[in-house]
């Protein structure tokens, strides 16, 4: 399937039933897959976190993207958001920003943050183009292979 022949696509909130399909979901799009029962435990036993996913219905319905975020008193931290390949560069990734954007306001958040590897371009272009701009960095942040990020941040 590709993004031309979609029908229709919807945003839901990331629910558990649909953690069973983040891993194939984040391996192709390139994030580390943090493990079913941590997915579970944040959105059952941790009402700060919260996602959302779009689903596309061809006959099928196919998980095409998710966000998952957290929110922390007037901070929203972008956790992750992935779109599948083929549907990247239509606007589905834009669509999952926005939709937690929102959700954030309704929780009182005030600014976004996230952190991103520092080799990231795409990514790294994708937040610019949604209004984030770099505001510091963690070293050695991430791990396999061990690398910096990028702290960014943008009002909402």
């Amino acid at each position: 399937m590709n993004a031309e022949n979609f029908t229709t696509f919807r945003v839901f909130r990331l629910e558990p039933e649909y953690v069973p399909f983040l891993e194939a979901l984040e391996g192709a799009s390139g994030l580390t897959f943090w493990g079913d029962d941590n997915y579970r435990r944040f959105l059952e036993e941790f009402s700060e976190y919260f996602g959302f996913c779009l689903i596309t219905e061809t006959g099928e319905k196919c998980l095409m993207g998710f966000s998952l975020a957290r929110a922390a008193f007037e901070d929203l931290e972008l956790l992750k958001i992935g779109v599948v390949p083929e549907f990247q560069r239509h606007g589905f990734g834009g669509r999952l920003l926005k939709e937690t954007f929102t959700e954030g306001g309704k929780r009182s958040c005030t600014r976004c943050f996230l952190e991103v590897r520092k080799s990231n371009q795409k990514a790294i272009q994708f937040y610019s183009a949604h209004g984030f701009r770099i505001a510091g960095a963690r070293l050695n942040y991430y791990s396999n292979p061990v690398e910096d990020a990028w702290v960014m941040e943008r009002l909402l």
